[in-house]
């Protein structure tokens, strides 16, 4: 299936470019030809596969030359290690995630090619993706949104990606001046940043978000420094996309998270838990969970999700993960961590609502420390090897001196 898909593309845009970054640019021809030399690596789990890590040239030519050859593609994020899969489905795989979510343990994802291929081809018709002429990746091609959004609709569908190794403005002015048509994912502590940075994106003709709530007051503020509609998207990694909102004015709710896409259904379970059935879910997690359901083109996610005259309304997430500014981190992996550095037992991590709605929450510690000692010299050391968006932002002391 994919074979022949890429054999279209090639035909008709073999010369074209199919993928711009900081070095250069590389044709669809070039990418053909690169991604047919990689040479697989080999896990005791998976047999031969081929690792997507690195920059986006790299997860783009693993993830081609996995799909020309049939042999799976574990996708990592290049500031985390490789996980070994616990277990592997029974049916083939062409691709796996390895990612926190909602669930806030981090483990690996299963997804055969029809699925992939079903979610990239169900959000390149939702999202008019035929019109732009660009797809820009600030954000990262490793985690599901930037993924189905950017390199794998190059693929799949011949959407050329500009990659970019971060989201800062001059990387993205640099960017915006080589095309006309652009179409900008981003999620709101970008958009937010570059609202700041007041960006001058009278190229972009389709501009969206997702991983984590838009407020009324970043969209509208989009609207009135650019010009432009900031659409939200809703999805998990599960299974893709879910919900969109394809009008062109603003919402009059910021619980409002689009209308459900197209050959999806979906129900409330009990505690209100939203519950889809789509043709891009996944066989499954390598780790199962008490209250997981993926499994039989059906996904039980831990968003709290009502419906009201067509449109899903986000309510809350009943998982255990904490959401930093769209990033999905496990609690358990940064409470393992800071244990590890000061040799202290007790230590409890959890995620609470922050002053600043686009960064979503803040991470905090409880720790069994005299306040006294929680010094910055501290908590630099407890921190050294977490993530900066894993740091707490708030310590809190738990140690109660013997009466």
């Amino acid at each position: 299936m994919f074979g022949d898909r890429w054999k279209n593309i090639l035909n008709q845009k073999g010369g074209q470019t199919a993928l711009w970054h900081p070095g250069g640019a590389l044709t669809f021809q070039e990418l053909d030809q690169l991604a047919r030399s990689l040479q697989p690596r080999h896990c005791p789990r998976l047999g031969a596969f081929f690792l997507a890590q690195g920059d986006g040239v790299k997860v783009t030519l693993a993830l081609l030359a996995g799909f020309l050859t049939g042999l799976p593609v574990q996708v990592v994020e290049m500031d985390r290690q490789r996980r070994v899969p616990h277990s592997v489905p029974e049916s083939p795989v062409s691709l796996i995630k390895q990612t926190v979510g909602s669930s806030g343990v981090r483990r690996c994802q299963f997804f055969t090619l029809a699925q992939i291929a079903a979610d990239v081809d169900r959000l390149h018709q939702a999202l008019e993706l035929h019109h732009p002429e660009v797809a820009l990746a600030p954000l990262s091609v490793a985690h599901s949104f930037g993924l189905t959004t950017t390199v794998l609709q190059t693929l799949f569908n011949g959407l050329p990606t500009h990659w970019l190794p971060t989201p800062f403005p001059a990387g993205i002015n640099e960017a915006l001046a080589q095309h006309q048509k652009v179409f900008l994912p981003g999620v709101p502590a970008m958009w937010k940043a570059w609202l700041i940075a007041a960006l001058d994106l009278r190229q972009v003709c389709l501009a969206v978000t997702a991983g984590s709530p838009l407020t009324l007051s970043l969209e509208q503020q989009v609207r009135d420094t650019f010009g432009f509609k900031l659409h939200n998207l809703y999805g998990t990694s599960e299974c893709g996309a879910i919900s969109y909102d394809a009008t062109l004015t603003p919402r009059g709710s910021a619980e409002d998270i689009g209308s459900l896409l197209p050959g999806l259904e979906i129900r409330q379970e009990q505690g209100g838990r939203l519950r889809v059935r789509s043709d891009a879910a996944g066989l499954g997690y390598d780790e199962v969970l008490p209250g997981d359901v993926l499994e039989a083109s059906e996904h039980l996610t831990w968003d709290v999700i009502t419906e009201d005259g067509g449109r899903l309304l986000f309510q809350t997430c009943l998982g255990n993960g904490i959401n930093v500014a769209s990033r999905k981190l496990s609690p358990t992996e940064i409470a393992s961590r800071i244990r590890e550095a000061t040799g202290i037992h007790e230590v409890t991590v959890s995620g609470v609502p922050s002053r600043d709605p686009e960064r979503t929450q803040d991470v905090v510690c409880a720790i069994k420390l005299p306040r006294e000692q929680l010094t910055q010299a501290f908590k630099s050391s407890a921190c050294a090897a977490l993530a900066p968006w894993e740091v707490p932002r708030k310590w809190v002391s738990i140690f109660q001196p013997d009466a």
